[in-house]
């Protein structure tokens, strides 16, 4: 039997991953009563934390890229939500640093701020294509510092000349990262440097969008941040917002189906379904109905009564995109202060094998996955390294491995060959890591590792990605649709929308989709006062002109 609430929200969101969370937040903040449903027992999508030995255990966040203000849009968006009420950013000592190999006595720092100029010490004669690098990179940042509907009067007013064109230009271009650092830069090395940390976006720099990376690392560079007490705590104050302002978020809430009003001749969405922890069924309304969650089941789970031609319209954008691109992460706890033992040790490191560090950079080599998994490129961050908030003991210490992976490496296998792969993998790491740092295996009392199918298991996503969509085409084509165009009242808010990926992507994607909710006819109203204006103007100039003649 199913339980029909009499209660109508504004907005019910499927899914409280940060885009969930965002949007819910935002929506909240301007009086719309929100609910937010969640088919899992822990809030935040990726943006979790679990407990193992005492210690809170990260489950995605390594570091918040956070640039200046003028290129890094979740400052006003922490600021609209009062998030930083509400969290501590702790600001990480570096970039990052890279370890070889065949030299692991060696270690190549970059510095935040001063990342062009360390760079440009390493590498002199490379200097004018660094200079180039940064400059390219800081001004695509700077294009896309504001959504539309947040920039002021007279910066919407000369966006045409100062940003439209640029933004039109860069998505007709489509440029990938590959071509981009070849166009700038001739030392392999150098370029393997500046596309060391691909494993956060890609896995092939030459299908990469440059767009995409040069927003992302010119923020990195900038400066780092970690959430202290976890992403969890990030995903909490979110979801603090929505109830502070009369929302609610329920986990254990399965959602089934979206409802479509039976009532309506066009196609429109007006509930939901969902389960609770004892399999029980509910009927839910609301007047806008937000998925966050993989778009794959929308249209084949949850709208699952309709014939597929009824939604084509959008399922054939969905189509051209892939989800390739997962990781592999081997979670560690240690009961001694990695920092105290290791005091050249960076808060990341990426340990990279020397053979294939060593190799021309171009399409034929840097295809990520051509690598076999136990040699890829992995980062290892040493959480001790700041206050991180995570442990509850004084002897316990958190670190992650991470590298790129695909669900296809793990797919196919019986339970017990998955398991057996998984120690073989996780003890190749485990050994690498050593190699590095001699006796650090010695300190460390529990490991485990999670991979795509992990993922999968816990967020639903295709193939286990918690990317979305492989960022390989320019986001403004691919990824700007936040609605249905076959499901009136049906919205998307996720990493698989509009910027993308990642914790910032995901939030600002989140936070887009509200404010076109909020304000759909914002751009008729602000073109309309636009026309108005510029049209004064003109005439005072005339005017001016006819009194000067």
């Amino acid at each position: 039997m199913k339980r029909q609430s009499m209660e109508i929200y504004d907005t019910i969101i499927i899914g409280s991953g940060l885009g969930g969370l965002t949007c819910g937040a935002t929506l909240a903040k301007e009086g719309k009563k929100v609910l937010i449903l969640e088919q899992h027992n822990l809030i935040g999508g990726c943006a979790t934390c679990f407990k193992r030995k005492g210690m809170l255990v990260d489950a995605g966040l390594h570091e918040l890229d956070w640039g200046s203000k003028w290129t890094d849009m979740k400052h006003h968006i922490f600021r609209q939500l009062g998030l930083l009420e509400k969290i501590t950013l702790i600001p990480l000592p570096t970039a990052w640093s890279i370890k070889e190999s065949h030299t692991p006595h060696l270690q190549i720092t970059i510095p935040h701020s001063k990342s062009k100029e360390a760079l440009i010490a390493m590498f002199p004669h490379e200097a004018k294509g660094i200079k180039k690098y940064f400059r390219k990179m800081k001004f695509q940042a700077y294009f896309n510092r504001r959504f539309p509907f947040d920039m002021s009067f007279f910066d919407f007013f000369f966006a045409p000349f100062t940003t439209l064109w640029l933004f039109g230009l860069s998505a007709l271009r489509n440029r990938n990262v590959g071509y981009m650092l070849d166009s700038m830069i001739t030392d392999s090395k150098l370029k393997r440097i500046l596309n060391i940390n691909i494993t956060y976006y890609h896995h092939d720099p030459y299908k990469f969008d440059w767009n995409y990376h040069a927003v992302a690392q010119a923020n990195y560079y900038h400066q780092g941040m970690y959430v202290k007490g976890g992403s969890q705590e990030l995903s909490n104050a979110l979801a603090s917002i929505i109830t502070d302002h009369g929302g609610e978020v329920k986990i254990n809430a399965d959602v089934v189906r979206i409802l479509l009003d039976e009532k309506s001749k066009a196609k429109r969405a007006n509930g939901v379904i969902y389960k609770d922890k004892k399999g029980q069924e509910h009927i839910i309304f609301g007047e806008k109905i937000i998925a966050n969650c993989d778009p794959n089941i929308v249209y084949k789970e949850l709208l699952k009564d309709l014939a597929p031609s009824e939604y084509a319209l959008d399922s054939r954008r969905v189509e051209k995109f892939s989800t390739k691109t997962s990781l592999l992460s081997v979670y560690m706890i240690f009961d001694t202060n990695l920092s105290k033992q290791y005091p050249n040790m960076d808060y990341s490191t990426f340990i990279v094998d020397s053979d294939n560090f060593a190799k021309t950079f171009n399409k034929d080599t840097m295809n990520q996955f051509e690598t076999s998994l136990e040699k890829r490129d992995f980062v290892f961050v040493n959480y001790s390294k700041i206050e991180s908030g995570l442990s509850e003991r004084d002897d316990r210490f958190f670190g992650v491995m991470t590298t790129l992976s695909s669900y296809e490496e793990w797919d196919n296998l019986s339970e017990e060959a998955y398991k057996a792969k998984k120690q073989v993998i996780k003890k190749a790491f485990e050994t690498r890591l050593e190699e590095m740092f001699p006796h650090i295996m010695s300190y460390c009392i529990h490991s485990e590792l999670a991979t795509p199918k992990t993922i999968k298991r816990y967020i639903r996503t295709s193939n286990g990605t918690p990317y979305g969509y492989d960022q390989s085409f320019e986001g403004f084509w691919g990824r700007g649709r936040y609605n249905s165009k076959a499901i009136q009242n049906l919205y998307f808010a996720s990493a698989f929308g509009f910027p993308g990926s990642g914790f910032t992507g995901a939030m600002l994607s989140g936070y887009r989709t509200a404010k076109k909710i909020l304000n759909p006819h914002f751009y008729a109203k602000r073109l309309s006062l636009c026309v108005l204006f510029g049209a004064g103007v003109s005439l005072a100039i005339i005017e001016c002109v006819k009194l000067l003649s």
